[in-house]
């Protein structure tokens, strides 16, 4: 759910920002009068370089154009009087309204483009307040601008747009100290370079997203902020997310992460399939691992449980190095548990310290299911009419639907091994594959057609990165945005 969500949002942000930057687009230049309209108490900041963006793009101004035009149905193509070579700042304030910041290049020229959306019904008459021209924008977007900066703040209708009117007043005339150039939020959004960016408070994060953190001991901003950025390479699209820990709790969180999940070596690579849905990777010490599984209480019911039928208490122990977990059919994984075998198509490797818990395996077992050795090394897990297998060969312990590891060879793991090898956690998804598997059974979202492959990196903990990777020679922004 989290990466379809992932996936979705890095979608509507494309669209949005660039529809937004090309209506209101700003700054950092001889005047930063645009960038003092942050408010300090800002929940969120993000930025987004158009320039930057254009370039990675490859989009000309038309091509911008034709999207704003096709966006707001008119044909007539109008100067904005925004200065399109400055980056175009976004934030929520406390009081949970967004807001946008720009600098105006020509001033004339946006009060010709406020007055054509009056013309086309998307924007009241503008009114001149306060040496600023003031326009409602389909009645809840209020706009104020001057011959330097431009503010746009929303959503509010009615009576509320007279207290947002005071709001915004406040932040056009506040001094750079007083403003949010001087928070850490912004402070954090300074240090990178990519087209867009942003720096979020846990506060306003959905529940879900809350719970996660939570579990990391972050609680609020005074322990931590996320930093999203967006960037694209090519035919690659990257969308990462890093904590910044503040508290010595978050901290010391992020660092127990780390010691449980240390570097892949990548040592499990050769016994993928060669073709699969998905395929997980991370290095643990089994002794390590069993006691962090321990100490969720769901988790721990049900090791006791299973542990009455094998030891698997002693497997996870023997466990020191590379686990993988393969993916080769998602049937029986959509509720789909009338097929010939329920586990089908799901696979476990792990590289092992000791075999020791093989000596007694064949006498584990209960009235569902019995185990029967093959050899010394291997045995059949019988499940009624159906069997799965385990064993280990190689030093490597695996668990399947076949007898022994593969030697099929998975051609993108292997061209992928060097950027495997290193990080703490690396799942693969192919994405041709799960539509052909899916069929009609359940829908993906339509920017995935695009894409040949979704990874999911992290590095160290707290640094998680979503890699979409479209075929070479796709230039995926021009793409996404374009062609949506």
């Amino acid at each position: 759910m989290k990466k379809k969500l992932l996936i979705i949002t890095a979608s509507g942000i494309f669209v949005t920002l660039v529809t937004i930057a090309a209506t209101f687009v700003a700054l950092r230049g001889s005047s930063e009068a645009y960038v003092r309209t942050i408010p300090y108490n800002a929940t969120a900041i993000a930025r987004l370089d158009l320039r930057s963006f254009l370039s990675d793009a490859d989009l000309s101004l038309q091509d911008v154009i034709s999207l704003l035009r096709r966006s707001h149905e008119s044909d007539d193509a109008k100067k904005v009087g925004v200065n399109m070579k400055r980056p175009v700042y976004a934030f929520i304030s406390a009081a949970g309204n967004v807001g946008l910041a720009a600098a105006v290049s020509d001033e004339d020229d946006l009060e010709d483009f406020c007055e054509s959306w009056h013309n086309e019904g998307h924007a009241s008459e503008i009114v001149e307040q306060r040496g600023y021209s003031w326009v409602v924008i389909e009645q809840q977007w209020l706009l104020a601008f001057d011959s330097k900066k431009a503010l746009m703040m929303g959503p509010s209708i009615g009576a509320g747009q007279e207290q947002l009117r005071t709001e915004m007043m406040q932040l056009l005339e506040q001094k750079e100290k007083d403003s949010g150039m001087e928070s850490s939020l912004f402070a954090a959004l300074s240090k990178d370079d990519e087209p867009l960016a942003a720096v979020v408070a846990p506060e306003i994060l959905p529940s879900a997203a809350r719970r996660e953190l939570r579990r990391m001991k972050v609680a609020s901003k005074d322990d931590a902020l996320l930093r999203l950025t967006l960037e694209t390479d090519d035919n690659e699209l990257e969308l990462e997310a890093d904590v910044l820990a503040e508290s010595e709790d978050a901290k010391a969180e992020l660092k127990r992460m780390d010691d449980l999940l240390r570097p892949i070596k990548g040592s499990l690579t050769d016994y993928a399939h060669s073709e699969n849905v998905a395929w997980i990777a991370l290095n643990v010490e089994g002794a390590t691992l069993l006691d962090a599984l321990r100490s969720n209480n769901a988790v721990r019911t049900a090791l006791l449980a299973l542990n009455l039928a094998f030891d698997l208490d002693r497997i996870i122990r023997s466990v020191d190095g590379d686990v993988a977990l393969e993916l080769t059919n998602v049937s029986s994984f959509l509720g789909n548990f009338g097929v010939d075998n329920p586990l089908r198509g799901l696979y476990v490797t792990a590289k092992v310290e000791n075999t020791d818990f093989l000596s007694d395996a064949s006498t584990w077992g209960n009235n569902l299911f019995g185990v029967q050795a093959l050899t010394q090394q291997d045995f059949a897990l019988n499940l009624g009419a159906t069997s799965y297998y385990f064993g280990v060969q190689d030093r490597t312990f695996y668990l399947g639907a076949t007898q022994g590891l593969t030697n099929e060879q998975n051609d993108y793991l292997q061209r992928k091994h060097g950027d495997i090898k290193g990080n703490r956690f690396f799942a693969t998804f192919a994405i041709p594959s799960l539509v052909n598997q899916l069929g009609s059974k359940t829908s993906l979202p339509s920017v995935l057609s695009s894409f040949e492959r979704v990874n999911i990196v992290m590095e160290n903990a707290g640094d998680l990165k979503l890699e979409l990777v479209a075929p070479h020679g796709t230039n995926i922004v021009r793409e996404l945005i374009l062609n949506r």
